[in-house]
């Protein structure tokens, strides 16, 4: 397969990205040794927004690797989103003028591509999982309804999430990093 990973990690107070950039080069790595092609677009890093459409009709999968700042990705991905997913990304909202109520966002032409959401966060794993707890035990993937509704309107699919939970207060960098590998290796698997 070929993969696109979409790094956010930024500078945001007192974390400079590089959790999240260990994650992308990690993916890479790792999807690379299962004998996938892999490129990296890191948001800190200018782009070119025609060059990151051919990056998006080249690859199968998306990867959106970033950090949780309040409850959502950061501004850079949005950005991006605007920036490069717009005009020749899609057909339409998949709506026809005889029935117009119906079937918006349906009409998206990457309709054989994957994409998969890997975050950080600060909060603990039982902040999503407890219904007494903050989330109120509807999971990571409910805050990021935005982009999986992003993605599914270019007609990707979405593919299991990833999430690294509590990395500020307690962190387990090397549990993670072999969950991720995990994870990659059972979500991509050999090419």
């Amino acid at each position: 397969m070929k993969i696109l990973i979409i790094d956010s990690g930024l500078a945001y107070g007192s974390a400079q990205g590089g959790l999240n950039h260990l994650l992308a080069d990690t993916a890479r790595e790792t999807l690379e040794a299962l004998g996938h092609k892999v490129q990296i677009t890191r948001l800190q890093d200018p782009y070119d927004p025609e060059k990151e459409r051919q990056k998006i009709l080249w690859t199968d999968a998306v990867i959106y690797q970033f950090p949780v700042w309040w409850m959502e990705p950061p501004a850079a991905l949005k950005s991006y989103e605007d920036r490069v997913f717009g005009p020749g990304m899609i057909t339409g909202d998949g709506r026809h003028r005889d029935n117009p109520e119906y079937n918006y966002g349906t009409g998206g032409l990457l309709t054989e591509k994957r994409y998969m959401i890997s975050a950080t966060w600060n909060a603990p794993r039982t902040a999503f999982t407890d219904p007494k707890e903050f989330f109120e035990g509807r999971g990571m993937d409910a805050t990021f309804f935005g982009l999986h509704k992003a993605s599914q309107f270019l007609g990707m699919k979405p593919l299991p999430s990833f999430a690294c939970n509590d990395v500020m207060k307690n962190p387990k960098t090397d549990s993670d990093l072999a969950r991720w590998k995990e994870h990659l290796t059972r979500v991509f698997g050999k090419a």
